[in-house]
């Protein structure tokens, strides 16, 4: 096999990829629906079949690419155009809890056990399904949660207050090494990095799994758990 000819056409259909994710768009990435996965999968394989191909097989496996990447650029403007489109593609939200009530039916529609769908409240924070008001399948697969209005923490809003709006969380260590370039776009340095672990009684950067700064100036510290934790959700 010629090397040379492998490694052009391997890059080839990198760039090829490339401009038909980019035809395709974030959805890809962030929001996949069924159709949006397989897709991705046979627009994967055939880039690789591409990259080996040679001669009259290479150009139709191209084809192949280019008519995916072009069907899937089609039915996403369709989709944005047409709500009938839309849920066709990407299906609908499917309702699995609604005022104390589990739907049988909805979850044997989405093929989801009452084990995952605790594991996807906990994940969003509620470990306690008294504490949802409607919990809902998205056509993506995530789960969005209207929580229990006497539960839910109360806002700031709603307690007449004027705050801050706090900005982003900077990572200035990171499994034990110091991230210098994020410390310095936070505006700190080292000198004010040790005197922060000193004052929480750090000395071993390498015993820190993570550590944050806020914007004003509070350094957040996770510690490296040594032992495992012995859990008892199953």
């Amino acid at each position: 096999m010629d090397f040379a000819r492998t490694a052009l056409t391997a890059l080839f259909s990198i760039a090829a990829l490339f401009v038909i994710t980019k035809l395709i768009g974030y959805r890809q990435l962030s929001q996949m629906s069924t159709f949006d996965y397989i897709n991705g999968i046979t627009i994967g394989s055939i880039a690789a079949e591409l990259s080996v191909a040679e001669g009259q097989e290479f150009w139709e496996w191209l084809i192949a690419l280019v008519v995916y990447g072009i069907a899937a650029w089609l039915l996403a403007v369709v989709s944005d155009h047409s709500v009938k489109a839309r849920r066709l593609v990407n299906g609908r939200a499917i309702v699995l809890l609604d005022k104390g009530k589990l739907y049988d039916k909805n979850f044997r529609r989405a093929h989801m056990d009452i084990h995952e769908f605790q594991m996807e409240c906990r994940s969003n924070g509620y470990f306690d399904l008294s504490q949802i008001q409607t919990a809902v399948l998205e056509s993506n697969g995530s789960i969005s949660i209207l929580p229990v209005s006497r539960t839910r923490p109360a806002t700031p809003e709603d307690l007449a207050l004027s705050v801050q709006q706090e900005t982003m969380c900077g990572n200035v260590i990171i499994d034990g090494k110091i991230m210098k370039k994020n410390l310095q776009n936070m505006g700190y340095d080292l000198e004010w990095l040790e005197k922060q672990l000193q004052k929480q009684h750090k000395t071993k950067v390498s015993d820190i799994f993570l550590a944050t700064c806020s914007s004003d100036g509070i350094l957040t510290i996770f510690e490296r758990a040594r032992k495992e934790h012995r859990d008892i959700l199953e």
